[in-house]
């Protein structure tokens, strides 16, 4: 009797991984979307897989994503020794910029071979993510110096990250998914990437009353949309202004630090991006290689009037003034002698409208050549 209920139960599982397939199979068909981040990863926790191709698209850009073997958008150079490691975020990874346009690759178009930067950026990250990758990344392409790309919602995506992190004896490292460790890493990641799991997903989103947006669609697979030039985009979505009282919401209020410094929430915030920067700053320099920063702020800080739209004398620093972020970041420089670029200087006297997307919070072509021009002088002299 126990034999033929055991038997009976494998034939059931047998049937449901049959069906399960299928329906998987069935759905891959017709899904466009191309699953270029990894669900976890042990060592890196996130990142995005190698070798991979995918389309970034919207109104603004319809541009090809595509991943070398270490997980990077650049097309490496064999002959090419890629002292410098850059870690960023999604204006590093070149969001919605074809890959020759991201200021990495504008800055390499100048630096000698011996001294060419290798891009790691990956959307979403921030200095709790680059403590995890750097413990990973220093070891195998033993960089000779890293420049870390920061934003302004870092201060955010740090707490957010840190869920998903551990701290043990003073290092903080990826805390594995109860799934992993029950299916290993490569199964939970199979399910979670599969197009039923994201398609349950979106539909248990969907009775949310929330959305789960595609990232990247299949090459040939993305919508067919007119994409606007700059000057239709402008009419479309406006001019740069600031954000005023939108703050609170515009973001996921990723930016009220600017209004509510002291608040105990953004306070924490801030002194946990000192902690990771200081963190990250001690683990290189133990391995003797510099550390340099690159700042970008939010585009709105540029904005007639400031971010918060209460400054009336247009000066730099008096914009800078109403910057927490900066200001510690400037600090911490300082007090640690790195060489920082601060792209709130560096765009002042700039038109900001020629150098982001009117709808994207990201810099288009202009804003990456102008930094990666910058920033490939500054190495080079540097060098020299």
């Amino acid at each position: 009797m126990k034999k033929q209920v055991l038997k009976r139960l494998l034939i059931y599982i047998i049937l449901a991984i049959f069906y399960l397939g299928l329906v998987e199979g069935i759905l891959r068909l017709f899904d466009s979307e191309a699953v270029l981040v990894k669900s976890f990863d042990d060592s890196l926790l996130f990142s995005l897989h190698s070798d991979k191709t995918g389309r970034v698209v919207s109104e603004e850009y319809n541009v090809e994503v595509k991943t070398n073997e270490n997980g990077g958008r650049q097309t490496l150079s064999s002959d090419s020794k890629y002292p410098i490691l850059l870690l960023g975020d999604s204006f590093t990874e070149g969001w919605g910029v074809k890959e020759e346009e991201i200021f990495s690759q504008i800055a390499n178009q100048v630096l000698p071979k011996e001294t060419q930067i290798k891009n790691l950026g990956v959307h979403g990250s921030c200095p709790a993510l680059f403590e995890i990758h750097l413990r990973s990344y220093v070891p195998e392409f033993q960089p000779k110096e890293v420049w870390i790309q920061i934003f302004d919602n870092d201060l955010d995506d740090n707490e957010k990250l840190e869920t998903f992190m551990e701290e043990v004896d003073g290092v903080w490292k990826s805390k594995k998914p109860l799934g992993a460790k029950l299916l290993s890493t490569p199964t939970y990641n199979f399910i979670k990437e599969s197009s039923l799991f994201r398609l349950l997903k979106r539909i248990w989103k969907f009775g949310r009353g929330q959305t789960e947006p595609i990232l990247y669609y299949k090459p040939g697979r993305e919508p067919d949309r007119k994409i606007l030039s700059h000057k239709e985009s402008l009419e479309k979505f406006g001019r740069l202004k600031s954000l005023g009282t939108e703050i609170d919401s515009k973001y996921n209020g990723q930016f009220v630090f600017y209004k509510n410094p002291n608040d105990p929430i953004w306070k924490n915030r801030l002194g946990s991006q000192t902690k990771h920067l200081t963190n990250i700053n001690n683990y290189l320099k133990s391995n003797k290689i510099k550390l340099n920063l690159i700042y970008i702020p939010a585009k709105e800080f540029f904005a007639e009037k400031g971010i918060l739209g209460n400054i009336n004398q247009t000066n730099l620093k008096q914009y800078e003034s109403q910057n927490p972020h900066l200001l510690l970041l400037k600090e911490f420089c300082e007090k640690n002698q790195l060489r920082c670029l601060y792209t709130t200087e560096l765009f002042w006297d700039k038109n900001p409208e020629d150098l982001y997307f009117p709808f994207d919070a990201h810099w288009n072509s202009e804003g990456h050549k102008l930094f990666g021009q910058t920033l490939g002088d500054v190495i080079r002299k540097s060098a020299n």
